[in-house]
């Protein structure tokens, strides 16, 4: 992780006294993208910062998704891979590995760890000018006023195509590769929202194998201009 999204990181979880947001701070605006694996959601996200930094007045985007786990992971003193596959797996027996990995005395429970994320997700969110790529957060700012809730899609050999190019499988390994990140995402969601979330309440989906990566983002940001998120934004805190 880049020193300056670190010191952003650190800002929010440390501000003080005050960890998170009070209930009456204005929230957003956030942006929130799922996708289907193959969809190259984190390079998209960055890009559309860097053009919404073009219209923004203040406040820089960042663009947020595996620093959520880590700074989670540090949050609440675990190793970070232990905490993501944790999070990713369906078994309730890896949490007895951890118990017995940490000890008693660090041992965390599931109600501390899903808790954590949530309010690290929700504190993200509502300071603002922030995209966040997975991690459920489109389940946490759906209540939000200033929020736009994005899922990107694609056809089933599309995706596959896209995973063989960027990471050199053959197309067995694609596939593979697919279905077992599709499992574990599936099992993050319901570990971290309960098995009763629904996955189809969006502003808009997008189906990247009928519209270019540049064609997507501006229709994002046409998006956003219609939900009033480009509207000047305060910083709360200080511009790095």
């Amino acid at each position: 992780m880049n020193n300056t999204l670190m010191a952003y990181l650190n800002k929010r979880l440390y501000p003080g006294d005050t960890k998170y947001p009070a209930a009456n701070t204005q929230s957003g605006p956030v942006i929130c993208i799922s996708r289907e694996v193959g969809c190259g959601a984190v390079h998209m996200a960055n890009l559309l910062a860097a053009e919404l930094d073009k219209q923004s007045q203040g406040k820089k985007w960042k663009v947020l998704s595996k620093e959520i786990l880590q700074q989670s992971a540090h949050e609440l003193d675990m190793d970070p891979y232990k905490l993501r596959k944790y999070m990713n797996e369906g078994e309730r027996g890896l949490f007895d590995d951890i118990l017995s990995a940490f000890g008693e005395k660090r041992h965390k429970s599931d109600r501390k760890i899903i808790q954590t994320l949530i309010d690290l997700i929700s504190s993200f969110a509502h300071d603002g000018c922030c995209i966040i790529v997975g991690r459920g957060g489109h389940l946490i700012a759906s209540e939000m006023g200033k929020s736009l809730l994005i899922k990107l899609t694609a056809e089933h050999n599309w995706r596959v195509k896209q995973i063989m190019e960027k990471n050199n499988l053959n197309i067995r390994e694609a596939v593979d590769f697919i279905e077992k990140t599709e499992q574990e995402r599936e099992n993050f969601r319901k570990r971290f929202s309960g098995s009763n979330a629904t996955e189809d309440e969006f502003d808009l989906t997008i189906n990247l194998s009928r519209m270019s990566v540049n064609e997507a983002v501006a229709l994002i940001q046409s998006a956003a201009q219609i939900k009033r998120l480009l509207e000047p934004v305060k910083s709360k805190i200080e511009v790095f």
